[in-house]
């Protein structure tokens, strides 16, 4: 959207100096043409007229322009036709008036102009300031300098904004151009001092303070914050530049040198502190439990990371316990005789072995132990109310087909629409079509879910994503609603052309 408002302001600033370069040319061919008549002779001498015939000059008068009749609301053809770019270069051309010869005077309403949207874009920002809306007040502040480039009050107060945003090297920046343009700004000296010293350069900083110090000697921020400073960098107490010299310094070779005799002073090393920890400090840090306790990490902004959050399942785990409780990995399989009374014995001796015994091997034990948590998981599974209920469970039942199956056999077709919203993605689609196509025997009505998925927003485009695997599935389904489900020949064309087979 900025960059279609610059290539307007720049197609208007062009058009308008086309219109200046065309009026000096004119002027220019009318002042020829009279001096032209003048060295022909033909030069008529300005003299003063008959008395009582002269005739007094009317003031010209500019022609009217017949007041356009307003377009109607509802005449879109109009409309059409409007003009916007010339209504605007005519509003502006009335604001600025009628260029002069020289278009000096145009320069100056145009600059005045400019100013003018400058100042406002800034006491909209200044007020933006106030209510602490530091993006907003940098947005209005952008347009101010793009408007005016040669005041410093704009750049300063730019990176004041940068400076509460903790956008330290852009607040330095902003403050050093404030300063090229106006070296006396000491609010601008200020906010760099403020700027360096948080980036950790102390004696720039310093710098900056001193100047203020030199421009306003009243300043006791100023002061304070260098005194500060002076703390930090170990300065304080230490002599100026103007302070004489000392009797050791080689500049002064007459002072005479008094001998000073070594002091031996013995240092005592001063031993740390032990601090005492209390019962609620050993409990926070999980000292004598066996747990790991997990701290919050505390970083300023500009050092976060920028990924995106990951979802973490959170298991309640009892105190003491360091391992979650997992299902039995072995089975007791008991003999059921039959009715007629027959034994095993046409079974062989590892196998009435392995029964008796309950020995499996891993294979069958993952293999049995795989089948009772899917039939508990499924057992657990509840309808999902949104998009993000659905993913969740969606993903942990990755990979088995039979209890995607199953968990969207639970959904009602009515409310998949309600339920994923504008949340519906191509490969979950693609995912669902093939369930539907593996799974087509558990469903009562497959015609159903493929009506309320195409109920979903935005499913047209979706549409356009089916590969051609998908299609051939959906082919199949079709099939199986036609001669299963005995849907009409109307729904099946409604379908086909919806997924655009």
């Amino acid at each position: 959207m900025d960059k279609a408002l610059g290539i307007q302001k720049q197609i208007r600033d062009n058009a308008k100096t086309v219109n200046n370069y065309l009026t000096d040319l004119q002027n220019w061919e009318v002042e020829m043409k009279r001096k032209e008549a003048a060295l022909n002779g033909q030069f008529e001498q300005d003299l003063p007229p008959v008395r009582s015939r002269a005739k007094k000059e009317k003031p010209v008068q500019v022609a009217k322009k017949k007041q356009e009749e307003r377009i109607h609301s509802s005449d879109y053809q109009a409309w059409e036709k409007f003009d916007v770019e010339k209504a605007c270069e005519e509003v502006d051309m009335a604001d600025v008036g009628p260029t002069s010869l020289d278009s000096k005077r145009s320069e100056s309403a145009k600059l005045e102009k400019l100013r003018e949207e400058a100042q406002y874009e800034k006491g909209r920002g200044n007020t933006f300031v106030k209510l602490a809306k530091w993006d907003e007040a940098i947005t209005c502040y952008n347009r101010a300098i793009e408007l005016v480039k040669d005041d410093a009050i704009y750049y300063a107060n730019r990176g004041l904004c940068y400076l509460k945003k903790d956008s330290l090297h852009l607040a330095e920046s902003d403050c050093t151009e404030a300063l090229r343009l106006d070296p006396t700004y000491v609010k601008a000296l200020q906010r760099r001092a403020a700027a360096r010293e948080r980036l950790g350069s102390l004696r720039a900083a310093a710098t900056d303070l001193t100047r203020v110090l030199e421009l306003e000697p009243k300043n006791n921020q100023a002061r304070t914050q260098l005194s500060a400073l002076k703390t930090r960098m170990g300065t304080k107490g230490s002599k100026s530049k103007s302070s004489p010299p000392s009797p050791l310094s080689p500049s002064s070779p007459s002072t005479p040198v008094k001998e000073t005799k070594p002091v031996v002073t013995n240092i005592v090393e001063e031993k740390p502190a032990i601090k005492l920890e209390s019962a609620d400090d050993k409990w926070r840090d999980g000292i004598g439990e066996n747990i790991t306790v997990i701290k919050p990490v505390k970083k300023p902004p500009h050092l976060r990371s920028k990924r995106p959050l990951k979802p973490i399942t959170i298991k309640e785990i009892q105190l003491g316990k360091t391992t979650i409780e997992k299902p039995p990995t072995r089975l007791k399989i008991e003999e059921i005789p039959d009715t007629n009374g027959s034994t095993d014995s046409n079974k062989t001796e590892p196998e009435r072995l392995t029964n008796e015994r309950g020995d499996f091997s891993p294979e069958s034990t993952k293999l049995v132990q795989d089948a009772v948590t899917k039939e508990k998981d499924v057992k657990s599974l509840t309808p999902p109310v949104n998009s993000v209920q659905f993913m969740t469970q969606w993903k942990e039942l990755q990979g088995n087909a039979d209890a995607q199956s199953d968990y969207l056999s639970i959904i009602d077709p009515c409310k998949i629409p309600s339920i994923f919203a504008n949340a519906l993605e191509s490969s979950v689609l693609s995912q669902l079509v093939s369930v539907l196509h593996a799974h087509a025997h558990k469903f009562s009505r497959v015609t159903a879910y493929l009506q309320a998925l195409c109920n979903v927003k935005r499913f047209s485009a979706l549409a356009m994503f089916l590969s051609v695997e998908d299609k051939q599935h959906l082919t199949k389904i079709l099939e199986h609603c036609k001669t299963v489900e005995n849907s009409s020949d109307e729904v099946i064309e409604d379908l086909k052309n919806k997924y655009e087979l």
